[in-house]
C-alpha cells in the first residue's frame, strides 16, 4: 500500500507510482562560461535534475459526502504551508523529502454503485529556503 507523509491517501482505489527519470541538467557552455579564451561550444553538466513523480489512480468511496471527504485529504497536501515527508509505492520503495505539488482530477465523478474520480498528483524533492 502506498502513502504520503505516513498517510494512505491513495488507497481508496487503484493507484500507480510513476517512478522518476534520472536525469542531469545540462547548460549550454555560453551561459556558464563568458570568458575571453572560451569559444562557448559544448555543453556543461551542472548536476541532477530533482525526481519528478505521479501516483495516478481513482479514488473511490461509497457516497458522494465519503468522495469529498477523500478529495479534501488528498489535496490538502498540495496547499500551503508545503508539506515534506516520504512517498511511499505499493512495492515498498522509498523517496524521502517529496513535496506534492499539484494535485489534479480528471473528469468528472463517475457515479453508480460507487462514487469514484480519477486523478493525478504530481510530487518533487524540493529544498526550502
Amino acid at each position: 500500500m502506498s502513502s504520503f507523509r505516513g498517510n494512505d491517501i491513495f488507497g481508496s482505489g487503484p493507484h500507480r507510482v510513476t517512478a522518476p527519470a534520472r536525469e542531469l541538467l545540462v547548460i549550454p557552455r555560453w551561459v556558464q562560461f563568458q570568458q575571453p579564451f572560451d569559444d562557448g561550444t559544448g555543453s556543461e553538466v551542472i548536476g541532477a535534475k530533482e525526481p519528478i513523480m505521479s501516483v495516478t489512480g481513482r479514488l473511490v468511496a461509497a457516497s458522494e459526502g465519503a468522495l469529498w471527504t477523500l478529495r479534501q485529504a488528498v489535496a490538502s497536501e498540495a496547499e500551503l504551508p508545503e508539506k515534506q515527508g516520504d512517498l511511499i509505492d505499493n512495492d515498498g520503495r522509498t523517496w524521502s523529502g517529496m513535496t506534492m505539488i499539484s494535485y489534479e482530477e480528471l473528469g468528472p465523478v463517475d457515479r453508480g454503485r460507487v462514487w469514484s474520480v480519477r486523478y493525478v498528483a504530481t510530487f518533487r524533492r524540493v529544498t526550502f529556503a
